[in-house]
């Protein structure tokens, strides 16, 4: 019997966890059910809620190698339904009301997205510990595959801002964007991944007492974002910025050595970018400091991006 199973479970967490896989499996084979089963089986008289489209019950997924920690959980290797996925299981306080509601409208609006530059989500789970199921990419980042020419990198940097672009049509901040977090797939395709996330961590974080702005690289970060504030379109612009720096110096913006409270300081006190490598050409550079004017409402938008990475991807 359903339910004196799920009033056998004490804890909360893991009671909501029982209760969306059973009404997951409710929902998907009602039909195999007999009618008085269905009749038995009343799970929202329990306090269950409807299951959200994206739904995924923790048995259909199998964790596989560890590959990162990052700062809003750590990411898997996995297999769903016999798919290769990526699996990132987030580090937030489900007890937390607000916490369960941010995760679910950042799962609501990633799910709806469907564009060729940015990863796909295949579905989540909101009960017990959160995790994200998404598409996997198979040929590393962006910044792990420069071995082509500097035509070829701007294509990849142009397709890569075709997504940025979707994200800010769609009112969608990345929040987290550096080489990593651009991928490489299938037919040298190039996707934005972890747009999202860092809002969730965001919303980790404050709850815990912990300073957003700070959150994530700081070679990435915007000026504003720092000195405390949340991230935004214009944010995410100066981000993608280093991101050019990085993919055509092959190198960390503003170098590999230099410690990140020493970046901070440069960033936000001295208002500062990195040094002008010596292979950037006028134009190049031209771009690059507009994206990061340290007033946020100087910086250019994502479909001006776009239009750069484009001429310089055909004329270079």
């Amino acid at each position: 019997d359903p339910l004196t199973l799920l009033k056998q479970i004490e804890s909360e967490p893991e009671r909501a966890k029982a209760m969306a896989s059973l009404e997951f499996e409710r929902r998907n084979h009602e039909s195999t059910y007999s009618p008085t089963v269905a009749e038995e089986n009343q799970l929202g008289s329990e306090g269950a809620t409807t299951l959200p489209p994206w739904f995924i019950p923790p048995h259909q997924v199998e964790l596989g190698r560890h590959l990162a920690d990052g700062s809003f959980g750590a990411v898997y290797i996995g297999k769903w339904l016999g798919t290769d996925v990526v699996v990132k299981q987030v580090l937030t306080d489900q007890q937390d009301r607000e916490n369960r509601e941010q995760f679910r409208r950042e799962v609501d609006l990633w799910f709806t997205l469907n564009h060729a530059n940015l990863i796909k989500l295949y579905g989540a789970c909101h009960e017990g510990r959160p995790f994200f199921v998404c598409e996997r990419a198979n040929r590393g980042t962006l910044v792990s595959n420069l071995k082509i020419s500097r035509r070829g990198i701007w294509g990849r940097l142009y397709d890569a801002s075709l997504g940025l672009q979707h994200l800010h049509e769609r009112n969608i901040v990345h929040g987290d964007l550096k080489g990593n977090n651009i991928l490489c797939c299938d037919g040298n395709l190039i996707k934005l991944a972890d747009f999202g996330l860092s809002s969730v961590a965001n919303g980790m974080m404050t709850s815990a007492g912990g300073d957003e702005g700070a959150l994530g690289a700081f070679r990435w970060k915007a000026p504003e974002c720092l000195l405390g504030s949340r991230a935004t379109f214009a944010s995410d612009i100066y981000s993608f910025a280093m991101c050019i720096i990085e993919a055509l110096t092959g190198q960390f913006p503003w170098g590999n050595s230099i410690p990140d409270e020493v970046v901070a300081f440069n960033v936000t006190r001295q208002k500062l970018i990195p040094p002008r490598p010596d292979s950037f050409s006028d134009d190049e550079w031209e771009l690059v400091t507009r994206m990061c004017s340290f007033n946020p409402q100087h910086r250019i938008s994502a479909g001006a991006v776009v239009s750069c990475a484009w001429n310089f991807s055909i004329s270079l």
